[in-house]
């Protein structure tokens, strides 16, 4: 009964009519990280309609030069005090070092990989917890777009990948709703991330295949990591890394697949990261209840 309250409300929502690629084979999208790129900020109605159409057809896009460095500095330092603090607690408690997956984790912390920590905690406090973050003019527009006009946050994170990390197996940060019978809609959810150090091939970030989210429609378990992913759902177009400047904002499809590469440095990268949802839309995969620090 509550699949299908939610699967009506999807439907009643602006834009939730089913996607249909405007590729004639999305498996292989090709497209270079400068033709994703928005083509001026989102206060332009012609920009922000060329945002949307990007999204929709490659999964993701690109504003540059969202934040300003000393406020791109600050996230840095508060976000590597965080996880120092969160790395000390566990220490601190008795707790074994943080096992990869969601099981292996907390509420505040989930090792994704080796050396890649997903992080909560401390994000609802300052300097995370103001409209500059939250509610930025710069991306926000689009992203309301994007979910049929409201959207609700559903994380304010930190990823941080330590240097030496390797990379990540293929997955999905979602699946898709409903079932493949109902077609492929528009974005429920989608991640907005701000790389907190220039995001270059030596220190890695995250490496996409464009398209894929008309593709990862009923595969089991596609938000679970995999080197077979690629394979499973029939994509064979050019893999995207994503080189971008700090301070730029990079948004993507939950249901895009994605990895993160190594870092090869002895440097963390750091990246800010929004999720944003259509408001009926819970996410039960991504962090345990288990908590590491009382009260939240």
């Amino acid at each position: 009964m509550r699949r299908m309250r939610a699967l009506d409300e999807a439907r009643r929502l602006p834009g939730s009519e089913p996607q249909i690629p405007d590729s004639d084979d999305p498996a292989a999208t090709e497209v270079d990280f400068d033709g994703l790129r928005l083509p001026g900020p989102v206060s332009d109605p012609g920009a922000l309609a060329a945002g949307e159409a990007l999204f929709r057809r490659h999964g993701l896009c690109w504003i540059p030069e969202c934040l300003p460095s000393a406020q791109v500095e600050g996230y840095r330092g508060a976000a590597e005090e965080r996880l120092a603090g969160c790395l000390q607690r566990i220490t601190d408690l008795g707790h074994p070092p943080l096992g990869r997956g969601t099981p292996n984790g907390f509420a505040e912390i989930v090792a994704r990989a080796p050396g890649r920590y997903d992080m909560l905690h401390g994000t609802a406090s300052p300097p995370f917890d103001g409209p500059e973050v939250r509610d930025n003019p710069q991306w926000m527009p689009l992203v309301r777009r994007l979910l049929g006009g409201e959207a609700s946050l559903l994380f304010c994170g930190l990823l941080m990948t330590m240097g030496g990390a390797k990379e990540q197996p293929w997955h999905t940060d979602g699946e898709h709703l409903f079932g493949p019978e109902v077609g492929i809609l528009p974005p429920h959810c989608l991640n907005v991330f701000i790389p907190l150090v220039d995001i270059t091939p030596e220190i890695g970030g995250t490496e996409f295949c464009p398209g894929s989210h008309f593709l990862t429609a009923g595969i089991p378990e596609i938000y679970e990591q995999s080197q077979d992913h690629v394979r499973r759902i029939g994509w064979h177009g050019r893999r995207l890394p994503a080189t971008i400047p700090a301070g730029a904002v990079l948004l993507f499809d939950y249901r895009l697949l994605h990895r993160g590469l190594a870092n090869q440095t002895d440097r963390t990268r750091p990246i800010l990261y929004l999720t944003f949802c259509r408001p009926w839309f819970r996410d039960v995969h991504n962090f345990p209840e288990r908590r590491l620090f009382e009260g939240g």
